[in-house]
């Protein structure tokens, strides 16, 4: 091989002439470029997710927190409104002797004030049925 072959093979690179290795490097060298300033993105946009999710767990625990109360405040009223509940049945309960009931003119009542409703052997004195 004579030196200016050796010097034109060494030149090509792969095919590609000096100017064109060139040009190739320079889009290698902005494809980094982007890269890095993509990979900056990325990571500031990690960091405010991450405050976001820090913040909002803090958030949440004090829902959690507020959530207890309002079942403790929960509790308390519904133990009230079920004494409540038993006054107020006290209190609108109907109350009659066991002898009297209200009879209706109008209405036929039974046996012992009306219609007498014993079985007929009773009522004629003959021993039950057998």
């Amino acid at each position: 091989m004579s030196l200016p072959q050796d010097i034109v093979t060494k030149a090509r690179h792969r095919g590609l002439t000096p100017w064109q290795l060139v040009q190739k490097i320079g889009r290698l060298e902005r494809a980094l470029d982007r890269a890095k300033c993509d990979g900056m993105d990325l990571a500031t946009r990690v960091s405010e997710l991450a405050a976001e999710r820090a913040e909002l767990e803090d958030r949440l625990d004090q829902v959690v927190i507020e959530l207890a109360d309002a079942h403790v405040d929960r509790a308390a009223d519904r133990a009230e409104l079920l004494e409540l509940r038993a006054f107020k049945a006290n209190i609108l309960a109907v109350d009659a002797p066991a002898a009297t009931r209200d009879i209706d003119p109008d209405d036929q009542p039974t046996h012992p004030q009306g219609i007498d409703v014993r079985p007929l052997w009773e009522r004629y004195g003959k021993q039950g049925a057998a």
